[in-house]
């Protein structure tokens, strides 16, 4: 049912019996080769490779039990290209974790539920009149899908988290651009007040689909707080910015991805 294979996946320390011996034992049987054979890097410590007569191994349970399998999963695919060797440390991993998760997604998610609880009680306000602003959000959210499938294709996972990001950064630049906290203090400015919720929720939208395949339990935790229907969380809904229907009822829930004191836990990683 699954063979001959789209992509045969290897360590790179076995590159050659996969891509001479193994071919040659399914010519013999008369089977097709794969349609290619990836050699994927290492994942090392600075010291070198991990090693258990050394007892530097890295347990992922520890860290998946600490910190979460998505947050894990975000950190190896992004600080990592795929095929090369990537170095680990702790230091690392939290870093990335503050920066990327709690304050660029887990922040945009929070701010974008709470202005919309707090302004319209909870409520997805309608899409009005949209300006440049507006236009250049939903281009970009448009585009990233196309990207992101063609790196993925190469399996160039690092830069497609990396495309994905740039939606995520661009997201709270807009934030800063149409400042909704001062656009709230006037009457007249509340439709345009509404627009700027609605693109925010729209794009997350977007990242909750867009980090799928990544980050399998992240998208759940967005898409219920935001109150996202089922026929919108399709790959093929990313070819329409505006399909989230107002009125919809949202719900700020907790943080997704709350912030980590870097010394704390360096500290008690080196305990564990």
């Amino acid at each position: 049912r699954y063979w001959p294979a789209d992509v045969h996946l290897v360590g790179k320390e076995i590159v050659r019996f996969h891509t001479i011996i193994w071919p040659i034992m399914l010519m013999a049987l008369g089977e097709p080769l794969p349609k290619r054979v990836f050699g994927h890097g290492w994942l090392i410590l600075e010291g070198g490779k991990m090693s258990k007569s050394k007892g530097n191994v890295v347990d992922p349970a520890v860290l998946v039990h600490r910190y979460g399998l998505d947050a894990l999963r975000y950190f190896l695919l992004r600080e990592v290209p795929f095929g090369a060797d990537g170095v680990f440390s702790n230091e690392s991993l939290i870093n990335r974790i503050n920066s990327d998760l709690a304050n660029d997604l887990g922040n945009l998610l929070s701010r974008t539920t709470a202005m919309i609880e707090k302004y319209f009680d909870g409520k997805l306000p309608p899409c009005g009149e949209i300006t440049g602003l507006d236009r250049e959000l939903q281009q970009l959210a448009l585009g990233t899908p196309g990207k992101v499938e063609n790196l993925m294709n190469d399996l160039l996972f690092s830069n497609a988290l990396a495309e994905i990001w740039k939606l995520v950064s661009r997201s709270n630049k807009y934030i800063d651009e149409t400042s909704p906290w001062v656009l709230a203090k006037s009457d007249s400015q509340r439709p345009r007040l509404g627009t700027v919720l609605y693109h925010l929720a729209e794009a997350l939208r977007f990242i909750s689909v867009l980090v799928s395949p990544f980050m399998p339990a992240t998208p759940a935790r967005i898409q219920e707080q935001l109150g996202i229907a089922e026929e919108d969380l399709t790959w093929s809904s990313l070819e329409e910015f505006g399909r989230l229907k107002s009125g919809t009822q949202t719900s700020k829930g907790p943080v997704i991805f709350p912030r980590l004191d870097p010394a704390k836990e360096l500290e008690a990683l080196e305990a564990l």
